[in-house]
């Protein structure tokens, strides 16, 4: 039950509980104490029946005997006494009936005594005192006055009057036997009451600071123990969740914290082998492709950045190699055309001299070299245009490189947006922290409160020594708060200790990307370079171009003065000179193209 409370409702609940039963303790003590006034008036009430009757019969034995000494001595002084005494009788009896008015008993023989007093001191004293005072008047006569029957009846009345008396006496003395045996009763009860309501106190106050303390020590030991599992580096470890309350309510949001950071580490392990396995691969196939050779096979795939970058060089290798291989082919061409050219020129050079005998043999020879140089334009014009999307494709290359790199820049700000949320985790701990210092703040005033609690407990005596005893175990839960809030404390600094370190692994990690992104760069330098290689060559076509364009000019002069050939005999030496020394430039550009292209290899 408890452990769905909060930890003030538990606080409220234990001390309510504890006032509550102290409550109780004093409504019956009062209860009690005021049973045992009531009775204790009732007492003085009943002292008070028992005096007011006692001078009731003081008057009427102060009147009989000073009625007595006035008859025996005929003194007048004697009877000065006798009104204030019946004054008094009336007085007390009045008195006397209204103490008495809760008592019909009582108000019955009051009624009786009344009347019976008046008519002892109206029928008997009176008429005594006025027959001794007019003896008196008769001077040395000393003749008794009272008679015997008047004695008689006198004696009897007083006799009633004091029975009586008594009979009142008696029945207040036996309420007031009554009313002590109550009030021994009722004090009986009320040490009763106190000893076993006190102890009945003490032992549930003991009791609820017991399930108090263990409502409260258990989450956090529960907590504790799963942030040393985790500080010692087991990541999975978690704290049950055991109470509803605060302590519950932190437990659950460190799980989620402690699932988080290891969700966390586990994506960005898994990211970063994944990133790394693919950008080693790349940077083997890009450095075979560096060194000269493009057989390499790139296996990456994806479509984000990484697999659009693979995907990109991919294209590239394959447009290098049919680029590559266009070339070696074209140059082996040029270079076959350019041997039988220079065979043709040399057989025509022996041959020039007997050129004018043989006209009409090298106007068809002379028709093959113009089909050959027109053949051999054409190869030319195709190995520029080879050349031409070479220079494309590798200028294609280089932007992808590009991409590539900014690609990588984007991968250094994800690792510092890492580096940021690591940063805002070591600033939640740092809050977690606070509120560590707010429960170390609110422990110390709850010691100080029940230090003062215990002061006034030694304060009140007895009656305070059983919140005597709370207040020590509450300020002794306190000291067990502070010790606990400190342990938890060193923890929190130890886990952003850890962050610290995750920290500076990710700056590890930028700084290896980084690298790779200098290299990235150098590759795409080496690519400039293999650029500008490639757009040399297009002079040199140009120049062969010109050169077999001027071959086929100097073919159809041939094809066009074959019929003039006994006079232009000299002009075709010349030509075929001029044409065997456009062949060996030839020769010279195939060579320089097939040892440009012999360094890349294009098939496995």
């Amino acid at each position: 039950m408890l452990n769905n409370l909060s930890i003030k409702k538990k606080l409220t609940f234990g001390f309510g509980a504890i006032i509550a039963i102290i409550l109780v303790l004093l409504t019956m003590s009062y209860n009690n104490f005021s049973q045992l006034s009531a009775a204790s008036g009732w007492d003085r009430h009943t002292l008070e029946v028992l005096l007011e009757a006692n001078k009731i019969e003081t008057a009427l034995l102060q009147i009989q005997t000073s009625t007595r000494g006035f008859m025996l001595t005929g003194e007048e002084s004697t009877t000065k006494q006798i009104p204030a005494e019946e004054e008094s009788v009336h007085r007390h009896l009045a008195a006397i009936k209204t103490l008495t008015v809760d008592n019909p008993a009582q108000q019955e023989r009051l009624t009786r005594l009344g009347p019976m007093m008046d008519s002892w001191i109206n029928d008997v004293i009176h008429p005594l005192l006025d027959k001794r005072r007019e003896l008196n008047k008769h001077v040395g006569v000393t003749q008794q006055v009272a008679t015997a029957a008047d004695v008689l009846n006198g004696a009897k009345t007083i006799s009633e009057v004091r029975a009586l008396i008594r009979e009142i006496s008696d029945e207040e003395s036996r309420l007031l036997a009554l009313r002590s045996k109550l009030a021994g009763d009722l004090q009986q009860n009320m040490s009763l009451i106190l000893i076993l309501g006190g102890s009945l106190c003490v032992v549930l106050a003991i009791v609820i600071g017991y399930l108090l303390i263990k409502a409260l020590l258990a989450p956090l030991n529960n907590l504790t123990h799963a942030v040393g599992r985790i500080a010692a580096g087991e990541q999975s470890a978690r704290a049950a969740v055991l109470s509803g309350d605060e302590l519950g309510q932190v437990t659950t949001e460190f799980n989620r914290m402690a699932q988080s950071i290891q969700d966390s580490q586990a994506n960005e392990q898994a990211a970063t082998n994944l990133l790394k396995s693919k950008v080693d691969s790349l940077l083997g196939v890009v450095s075979k492709a560096a060194a000269g050779d493009l057989t390499g096979k790139i296996e990456v795939a994806g479509s984000d950045a990484i697999g659009q970058l693979a995907h990109g060089l991919d294209r590239m290798f394959e447009n290098l190699r049919a680029l590559l291989n266009n070339v070696q082919k074209a140059g082996i061409q040029v270079t076959t055309s350019a041997t039988e050219i220079a065979a043709s020129a040399k057989q025509q050079e022996a041959t020039g001299i007997e050129q004018a005998q043989t006209s009409v043999e090298i106007l068809s020879t002379t028709k093959e070299i113009s089909a050959n140089t027109s053949q051999l334009l054409k190869t030319m014009e195709d190995a520029t245009a080879v050349a031409d999307y070479t220079t494309n494709a590798t200028a294609d290359a280089q932007n992808n490189l590009r991409r590539m790199d900014s690609t990588m820049q984007h991968m250094v700000s994800a690792t510092d947006s890492i580096n940021a949320k690591l940063a805002a985790l070591s600033e939640k701990a740092s809050n977690i922290n606070s509120v560590l210092i707010t429960i170390t703040k609110v422990a110390d005033q709850t010691n100080i409160l029940s230090l003062n609690a215990a002061i006034e407990a030694e304060k009140a005596g007895e009656a305070g020594r059983g919140f005597s005893v709370v207040a020590t175990e509450i300020r002794r839960l306190a000291d067990q708060t502070s010790v606990s809030t400190w342990d938890i404390e060193q923890m929190l600094k130890e886990m952003q200790s850890a962050v610290s370190a995750s920290v500076m692994g990710m700056d590890k990690f930028s700084e290896e990307i980084r690298r790779s992104v200098g290299e990235v760069r150098q590759v795409t330098d080496q690519l400039s370079g293999v650029m500008d290689q490639v757009q040399k060559l297009a002079p040199q076509f140009d120049a062969v171009l010109q050169g077999m364009q001027s071959q086929a000019v100097g073919a159809q002069q041939i094809s066009e003065t074959m019929m003039q050939l006994n006079d232009a005999t000299q002009q075709t030496v010349e030509s075929l000179k001029a044409t065997s020394e456009a062949v060996h430039q030839l020769q010279y550009a195939a060579g320089d193209l097939q040892s440009s292209v012999a360094n890349f290899a294009v098939t496995a």
